[in-house]
């Protein structure tokens, strides 16, 4: 008997350990994403900008998981899927300042270097394990097309993850619906309409059409 309730006692305290570790891990890439997140906000601030990418990304993020949930539920459970939404743009970092400010048309090199965020948000996530698979494939595959005139790699349809393919309806919708340096804000029927005729084209059909559901 007492050898039964000390091999309880133990079982009961091995999974207050593990939860106690889970919980603890948790919380360090928590810490890890606000982190980033503010370094972003900081970049933004260098750049006269502060706000803008903070307010950007809570509206998408919100709205991209909501999107997520008609998707694909199972992956919207993902707690990387908000630090992927969240973190989209942390490879602006790498990006110059005169390419971003530039009040006129940007050179080739400019929109190659604008073009290279992708891939340099996805070596700054890459070290923090936590980070290296849903939040991993949103940063690093968030401005891929459908017919694969995407970049940074060209993936075309079903090779793009789901959650960047979700991310881009939302991120582009923002993006539109909101002023810009180089254009006013469009309404949000002009947006949708534009978004809905980019399916099969820029966006996967099928979460234009969850999209336009919300």
């Amino acid at each position: 008997m007492a050898r039964r309730r000390d091999a309880g006692r133990r079982r009961h305290e091995i999974v207050s350990e593990r939860l106690t570790e889970e919980s603890q891990r948790l919380e360090a890439t928590a810490a890890t994403v606000e982190a980033l997140a503010r370094a972003l906000e900081l970049h933004d601030y260098r750049r006269g900008r502060f706000g803008e990418t903070s307010a950007h990304t809570a509206r998408v993020t919100q709205l991209a998981l909501q999107l997520a949930e008609v998707v694909a539920p199972e992956l919207a459970l993902e707690p990387q899927l908000a630090y992927g939404f969240r973190l989209h743009d942390i490879g602006m970092i790498g990006v110059s300042n005169v390419t971003l400010l530039k009040p006129g048309a940007l050179s080739p090199a400019e929109v190659d270097e604008i073009r290279e965020h992708p891939w340099l948000g996805e070596r700054i996530v890459a070290p923090v394990p936590a980070l290296g698979g849903v939040a991993r494939q949103v940063i690093a595959c968030h401005h891929e097309r459908w017919d694969g005139s995407g970049y940074p790699r060209g993936l075309r349809g079903a090779e793009i993850p789901i959650a960047a393919r979700i991310f881009a309806v939302v991120d582009a919708y923002d993006a539109m619906t909101n002023d810009q340096p180089y254009r006013d804000a469009l309404s949000e029927d002009e947006a949708r309409d534009e978004i809905q005729a980019k399916a099969g084209l820029e966006f996967d059909p099928d979460v234009v059409a969850a999209f336009l559901t919300l």
